[in-house]
């Protein structure tokens, strides 16, 4: 049986759990905010910059110059490179992390008044602190499937586009198979009987699409017309050391740390010696995304 939740009391405690989910993603990109754009801003770049690709045609066949939003914009990659690819447009980047922003900023410029060409804005997906109808596209890599609620964040998406307007979002399915570098270092940590802490309460999110239908459904659902969705492949080839690099010093940060010295050595050796069991084709990472497009009615 699904409850309704109505009246004073149940909206502040709707925003009171919604706001805990963001500041907990945003706290956690604040503290990852360096270590982010060297190990794993690389392996998602290429794919958000394809995403300039399939909107290309739209921003040169506008008669005016653009206001682009790239929405969780992190280092800021994106909203640089579409300042570049169209220099009549004014860019705009949003994070819900400051320190995102702030190295964004660092690495590319910007400000934050209004008049800037590229400037950077601090807000949630959903609070977007533009004007109505104020932006013509919405680029976002990677993100909507962090929101805590991604239909209020389409909702935000809708309300600032102008009518005609596009939103372009490339993210996760969720599916594909396990990949085998990921297994062998669990298989290294089962080896050692080293016992793990305790991870760190899930953040409150909306999750990875199911199927690029199930994209396309919730943007028309969230009132966008000629949509259109389809699956993309994230390749990325590793090598045995910059793996091992990755594990210790980004995603299995937390596990290192909390291992003595002599430990941690002893794991990486152990995972290195699994990982040199491995074919070289295995260290090529292969992630199912998808990549979806929506204009707002005129």
């Amino acid at each position: 049986m699904q409850l309704a939740v109505c009246g004073p009391r149940a909206s502040s405690r709707l925003r009171t759990w919604h706001d805990l989910a963001v500041t907990a993603i945003s706290d956690r990109y604040d503290r990852n905010a360096e270590d982010y754009g060297h190990y794993w801003a690389p392996v998602l770049d290429a794919a958000a910059r394809r995403l300039l690709d399939r909107v290309d045609p739209f921003v040169r066949g506008l008669l005016r110059a653009p206001l682009i939003l790239d929405v969780g914009t992190g280092h800021g990659v994106l909203a640089a490179e579409a300042r570049t690819r169209w220099p009549q447009a004014r860019v705009v980047g949003s994070d819900a992390s400051s320190g995102m922003l702030e190295v964004a900023r660092r690495n590319h410029g910007g400000g934050h008044a209004p008049e800037d060409d590229l400037r950077w804005l601090h807000a949630p997906a959903d609070r977007l602190d533009l004007p109505d109808r104020s932006v013509d596209l919405i680029v976002s890599s990677f993100v909507y499937q962090l929101v805590p609620d991604r239909r209020a964040a389409f909702d935000e998406a809708y309300r600032v586009l102008r009518g005609g307007g596009r939103i372009a979002l490339v993210t996760w399915l969720d599916r594909g198979p396990d990949f085998e570098p990921a297994i062998e270092f669990d298989e290294a940590i089962y080896d050692l009987e080293i016992e793990e802490p305790d991870e760190e309460e899930e953040e409150r999110r909306a999750g990875d699409f199911r199927s690029p239908r199930s994209a396309a459904r919730e943007l028309r659902q969230a009132g966008f017309k000629r949509v259109s969705a389809e699956a993309e492949m994230l390749e990325y080839a590793w090598t045995i050391d910059s793996y091992l690099e990755f594990k210790e010093r980004y995603e299995e940060r937390a596990l290192f740390a909390w291992l003595d010295a002599e430990r941690a050595a002893r794991l990486l050796a152990r995972a290195r010696e699994r990982l040199e069991g491995l074919p070289p084709e295995a260290l090529t990472w292969r992630a199912e995304l998808v990549s979806a497009v929506g204009a707002r009615p005129g």
